[in-house]
């Protein structure tokens, strides 16, 4: 049975070369999009929305049959990030991987103004949502039978340079990559913080793995998503589970490296890059 792979946090269409890249593995794909909230809908009928559901549900199923599917998703609502687990395994049976990609230069891109709109906007996309929606899976990989092995949590950071970076080395500011707002990079610390933790709590657990994933665009495999994608589910399909008996640490894994045959002995980093 194919494996079944979530992938959230840099939504279609921006995700779309990153999950062609995973697609190549064979495994079937859940991917998150932006939630719509159009005024229109606001006003539907109870009877026009029930209309509207069955015409998701079918197209749902119809994009189930060719191995990806797109679920809407609300970084701000706990409840959405639920609904996006349990549709995942509901659609495909079951899921396998999960993937939270925070991509700085994306966020980096569309961020410039500094302000409480755009304050209350960053926690929720940059903070908030991946926080909501890791806690899902890893409460549904809680679940998960014993027979269908662990699950794996996967936190992939592709960083971009900020404002500090500019001030120290003004060079990195070659107009080819988006500089960071402090909002965006603020987003991005908490990201590789909450990640660091996940990965130490986990590190002995019997239900998930955790693995975290940092580098930028400079690096092999991280220079277009596509590659990416492509990298991390081989990565994903070589790696093994550490025993959980052996003392662990925790270690950021970089953009094309293989897996460790052990996983010992790794040396845990506090620093950026």
């Amino acid at each position: 049975m194919s494996k079944t792979i979530l992938i959230a946090g840099k939504n279609m269409p921006e995700a779309g070369n990153f999950t062609d890249g995973i697609a190549f593995s064979g495994r079937n794909i859940i991917v998150s999009g932006n939630i719509a909230d159009s005024e229109e809908t606001k006003r539907l009928t109870i009877a026009e929305r029930k209309a509207n559901q069955a015409a998701y549900e079918e197209e749902k199923a119809q994009e189930a049959r060719s191995g990806m599917c797109t679920i809407e998703w609300n970084k701000s609502s706990p409840l959405s990030a639920r609904s996006l687990v349990l549709q995942t395994a509901t659609i495909f049976g079951r899921m396998d991987e999960a993937v939270l990609y925070f991509d700085e230069e994306m966020f980096a891109s569309k961020a410039e103004k500094m302000d409480s709109e755009e304050i209350v906007r960053g926690c929720d996309d940059m903070i908030a949502g991946y926080q909501y929606l890791a806690l899902e899976v890893l409460n549904a990989f809680q679940r998960r039978e014993t027979s269908e092995g662990k699950g794996r949590l996967v936190f992939l950071l592709k960083e971009t340079p900020n404002r500090i970076d500019v001030l120290k080395n003004p060079a990195v500011k070659d107009g080819l990559s988006p500089i960071a707002s402090p909002l965006v990079a603020a987003g991005a610390a908490a990201f590789a913080s909450f990640a660091e933790n996940i990965a130490a709590i986990c590190s002995d657990s019997i239900f998930v793995d955790v693995i975290i994933v940092r580098g930028d665009s400079s690096m092999e495999g991280f220079r277009r998503d596509d590659e990416t994608g492509r990298w991390l589910a081989s990565y994903l399909d070589a790696f093994v589970s550490p025993d959980p008996t052996d003392r662990k640490d925790v270690s950021w894994v970089r953009p094309g490296e293989k897996p460790k045959a052990e996983s010992s002995h790794r040396k845990f980093s506090f620093f950026r890059k």
